[in-house]
């Protein structure tokens, strides 16, 4: 659907809002999309454009709300689920419904006085007191907080999250001893223990008992086989502020034996290096609240319930505005739902002396590169070169963008420099070269491809879109045409349902003579790649060969129908109308 400003807001509005209320309706409303950025222009909607309150009803507009959530036009459901409630202000239905999607987009203000209006008519809303119980914690309003805490429904994940809300309320309140004892029940919760010992010696840690929870940090690390990452840096923080920095370096380095490149890990050994400090997780209760809820707004997520794991993640970032792991997990969740202008512009939130940075810049140039924004997409990696000029992957992308453009004398410099900064005897970089020769082969710089192909198989002899491309470019220039034979029987073993390897095989069959054969292996390429303009050209000219001329002319015909390279089509039409000569190098 073409997007054009407000006009395309109007049409959308009344594409959904006139006509929502039947099934057929809806069904037909299924490819709606919004704008690039998700956004649309929403923001003062009821006066720009007074169709959605003068001539909708409540139903159709919820209908409609519901129809752009399923189409992930989020910011859209949101405002149209908003207008819905306006007409029907109790009904709990759109209450619950407006609520969720004002949490799950940010919109804290209004997910606020919607979960204290939900609460009034659905007491058991265990969201909307999650949110009341997070306004209280900013306001450091404890008591408030406590009462909020208390009237949660205590089924569900809430029995897991209350011994925690309680106990850090407590030590707010300055009552370690209540806070310990609150923190209990979670010990008894199975597949909990780690998440209790953690919170234990946050407590202790954080209460002023640093010798007790030395001993309950170093527990919980001997308890795991292998402990995380935030783990591990949440204990040599607490090392590193004990003035043990030894002790917190030796875990981090540690840690980097299993995962050597990791970037958090190596930005923390950097600071312990420069004698600096450790960033502190939590260094008062509302962090904790926090990391509470970035905690289970991951396993909201890796249980793709999206939209709760947003709730939590959100909230998150509302008592703490620059917590970087929840702004990415929040940007994860929304590339998975191809919201990809709004994942983009929260990644760009995050500074570039994050140690985030770099894998940010990485989704950041993808996600522009899927929206087809190829000046942004240059800008981007030109970025990531200046941040970390030793890397290849910035390079390699440039490489693949610029070559999906077909700007092939640009992506075989781009992937030379990639080449320029890798240990080209490593087999894991085939692909590099694989790369770059295509590119080559594109502009007619057939000895450099050559050369390239020869040096992926070299790293990688089972490549089957190597051998493909390499044996069918023999075999177009009519060289090596028995070596091309093995490598393409080789290609078709790794690859039987590839139409393209399979018609390279055919083809390799027809040069060297063996008509029948090539009608068997082209036929069945066919078969795997009905609508490819080359493969029907090479099955007429195969079928010419073996004396089945109309069927040759009909493949011919297929062929041109379906837009073959524009070199091409006089070459077909010349054989549609005289046939081959004498064979395919002088037709």
């Amino acid at each position: 659907m073409p997007r054009h400003g407000s006009m395309f807001v109007k049409q959308y509005l009344q594409r959904f809002i006139f006509s929502a209320g039947t099934a057929l309706i809806l069904g037909a409303c299924t490819s709606a999309q919004s704008d690039s950025d998700g956004k649309q222009g929403y923001a003062d909607l009821g006066a720009e454009h007074p169709v959605v309150r003068a001539n909708s009803s409540a139903s159709g507009t919820y209908l409609a709300g519901i129809v752009a959530g399923h189409n992930r036009d989020y910011e859209i459901a949101t405002e149209l689920m908003l207008h819905a409630l306006e007409a029907s202000p109790e009904d709990p239905r759109l209450l619950a419904r407006s609520f969720l999607l004002t949490a799950s987009t940010g919109r804290d203000d209004q997910a606020l006085d919607l979960a204290k209006r939900l609460l009034d008519v659905s007491p058991e809303q265990s969201l909307a007191h999650l949110v009341l119980v997070i306004d209280a914690v900013e306001r450091e309003d404890w008591e408030a907080a406590r009462e909020r805490i208390e009237a949660t429904p205590n089924v569900g994940v809430n029995t897991i999250l209350e011994p925690m809300f309680s106990a850090w309320t407590d030590l707010a309140q300055d009552d370690l001893d209540k806070a310990l004892e609150n923190l209990e029940p979670l010990s008894k919760k199975e597949g909990f223990q780690s998440l209790y010992g953690i919170q234990i010696a946050l407590l202790k840690d954080l209460g002023g008992r640093p010798d007790d929870a030395r001993k309950d940090y170093l527990a919980l690390l001997g308890a795991s086989e292998q402990p995380t990452l935030r783990q591990v840096n949440i204990v040599a923080d607490f090392l590193s502020r004990q003035g043990d920095k030894e002790a917190a370096r030796g875990l981090i380095e540690t840690y980097l034996e299993q995962d050597p490149e990791n970037a958090i890990a190596n930005h923390a050994l950097t600071r312990l290096d420069s004698d600096e400090e450790l960033q502190r997780i939590i260094s008062k209760p509302g962090d904790a609240f926090a990391e509470i809820l970035f905690g289970f707004a991951s396993l909201h997520a890796q249980e793709k319930a999206y939209d709760t794991g947003l709730v939590y993640a959100n909230q998150a970032l509302k008592l703490r505005p620059d917590y970087e792991e929840a702004k990415i997990l929040v940007g994860e969740i929304m590339q998975t739902q191809g919201r990809s202008r709004a994942a983009i512009d929260l990644y760009k939130t995050i500074p570039l002396d994050s140690p985030y940075a770099w894998t940010i810049g990485l989704r950041i140039a993808d996600e522009l590169d899927a929206l087809g924004l190829e000046e942004e997409t240059l800008v981007a990696l030109a970025q990531l070169e200046d941040l970390r000029p030793e890397r290849f992957e910035p390079h390699l992308r440039k490489g693949n963008m610029l070559r999906a453009s077909e700007r092939y004398a640009e992506a075989a410099d781009a992937y030379g420099e990639a080449i320029n900064r890798i240990d080209e005897n490593n087999s894991r970089y085939w692909s590099l070269f694989y790369f770059r020769g295509i590119a080559y082969e594109r502009i007619k710089k057939w000895p450099k491809a050559e050369a390239d192909f020869l040096k992926a198989l070299d790293l990688s002899p089972d490549q089957p879109h190597v051998l493909n491309y390499l044996a069918y470019s023999w075999v177009e220039l009519e060289k090596n045409l028995e070596e091309a034979e093995q490598m393409l029987i080789k290609a078709v073993e790794l690859r039987p349902d590839d139409g393209y390897v399979v018609d390279s095989l055919g083809w390799v069959y027809y040069r060297l003579g063996k008509f029948d054969e090539a009608v068997k292996y082209l036929e069945k390429a066919i078969e795997l790649k009905a609508e490819d303009p080359v493969i029907n050209d090479h099955l007429g000219d195969a079928y010419w060969q073996v004396g089945r001329k109309h069927e040759a002319r009909f493949q011919w015909r297929r062929a041109l129908s379906f837009e073959p390279e524009e070199e091409q089509v006089e070459l077909i039409r010349t054989k549609i109308d005289k046939g081959i000569v004498a064979d395919r190098s002088e037709s």
